[in-house]
Order: C-alpha cells, then sequence, then structure tokens
C-alpha cells in the first residue's frame, strides 16, 4: 500500500481548514450602537436620531416601546447590523439618563 505524500496531506489539511465552518463567524451577533438625542418624534417604523432615520424591525422590542420616547430625549439604539447600512433595523431603544 503506497503513502500519502507530505504535500499531499497538507494540501488536505490547509483545505480542510478552509471550508471547516468557523463558529467565531457563525454565532456572530451584531452589536451596533448609536447614541443620540432624539431629533423627531418617533413613528411606527423609523426613528429619527441626531438627523439621521433608522428603521425599526417589526415585531422587535424596540418597536413595542417606540411609543413610550418623545423628540428631545437622548436615547441609545442597538441595531441588528451595520449602522451605516440601510438593511440593518433597530431592535432595542433605550432611554439614556446621562448628559
Amino acid at each position: 500500500m503506497k503513502r500519502p505524500d507530505r504535500l499531499v496531506m497538507a494540501a488536505a489539511a490547509v483545505l480542510i481548514g478552509l471550508l471547516a465552518a468557523s463558529p467565531g463567524w457563525s454565532s456572530r451577533v451584531f452589536d451596533d450602537r448609536v447614541v443620540g438625542t432624539l431629533t423627531a418624534t418617533p413613528i411606527s417604523d423609523d426613528v429619527e436620531v441626531d438627523g439621521h432615520v433608522y428603521h425599526v424591525r417589526p415585531g422587535s422590542v424596540a418597536a413595542q416601546e417606540l411609543h413610550n420616547f418623545s423628540q428631545g430625549q437622548k436615547v441609545e439604539i442597538m441595531l441588528d447590523g451595520p449602522a451605516d447600512s440601510q438593511n440593518s433595523g433597530v431592535v432595542i431603544i433605550n432611554l439614556r439618563n446621562d448628559s
């Protein structure tokens, strides 16, 4: 029986490493936060913080709590993706009491 060549074994190990699922990426949780002042009264599907409009995810905690906030309050919002992506949505909104 012929033994596998070292080069073939090394190439196979590299290939397995590249194709294996990475637990770090597969379990990544987006945790992008934005802190600022509500610059408009929140409506059912949008919230405006420091002049930037963010879409609120339907059924999220933010969607349920949105009616408790008003213009001028300082808030922290958590998004389910990068803050600069139009596909990201607000999932949590919290009132900030700091100055």
